[in-house]
């Protein structure tokens, strides 16, 4: 009798804990990501045919964040890197592999999914994964090598990532994702959808001078 109760409040504790994540207001739908993060307003759609597992890309000419849509839906972030930077562990091609995109020549990528991939299909509405570092995580196994790279930035969280190039996570104290991010190096030009004002880059110490374009999953100033 103390056994089965003690499970039941096990699972009362971890259904709060569930019901509290879901509480957050998420973005999901492509247009609840713009209303959030106003750069996005220079994106559309990239190409017409559906890639299986993503969707549509949207992007914009330039060094940017690209979104994989589908129904309406994000589905997943990626980001795009020459052939000419050498490969990383947590890239989406083997190495040695890198893939034709035409006139953007061979290139690597990496996608991180906030969805099951396996359900991105062009039939069916996408099935959406909780948005914490640890769901994601199973989904996109690259992201165990991920490690915290920063202390706690104020209506961010604490930047997650790798000593590389590649996406960087914006996770909360509870582990709940807050932002992907992009850095860019400041001598490659500045682009209306960074964070920062033209001619205003950030001093990134061993990185030097960069700019940033973070795309935020909740209100960042809903956050500490």
């Amino acid at each position: 009798m103390r056994r089965a109760f003690f499970i039941m409040a096990a699972a009362l504790v971890l259904a709060g804990a569930a019901h509290a994540v879901d509480e957050r207001q998420v973005a999901r739908t492509i247009h609840e990501f713009i209303a959030l993060n106003p750069g996005l307003e220079h994106y559309g759609p990239m190409h017409d045919e559906w890639v299986p597992a993503m969707g549509i890309h949207w992007g914009v000419p330039g060094p940017h964040l690209t979104l994989s849509v589908a129904h309406d839906q994000v589905v997943a972030f990626e980001v795009i890197y020459p052939e000419a930077i050498g490969w990383q562990p947590w890239f989406d091609q083997p190495e040695g592999e890198p893939m034709n995109m035409g006139p953007m020549g061979m290139v690597y990528t990496q996608h991180i999914w906030i969805t099951e991939p396996s359900s991105v299909v062009p039939d069916a509405e996408p099935t959406f994964v909780p948005l914490t570092l640890e769901a994601l995580t199973a989904v996109n196994p690259a992201l165990e090598g991920y490690q915290q790279l920063s202390e706690y930035v104020p209506h961010m969280g604490y930047h997650h990532g790798m000593m590389g190039p590649g996406l960087v996570l914006a996770v909360s104290p509870e582990g709940e994702i807050n932002a992907f991010e992009l850095i860019f190096p400041a001598d490659q030009g500045h682009h209306p959808w960074f964070d920062q004002p033209e001619g205003e880059p950030m001093n990134m110490g061993p990185m030097g001078l960069v700019y940033t374009q973070h795309v935020y999953l909740v209100d960042p100033m809903s956050l500490p």
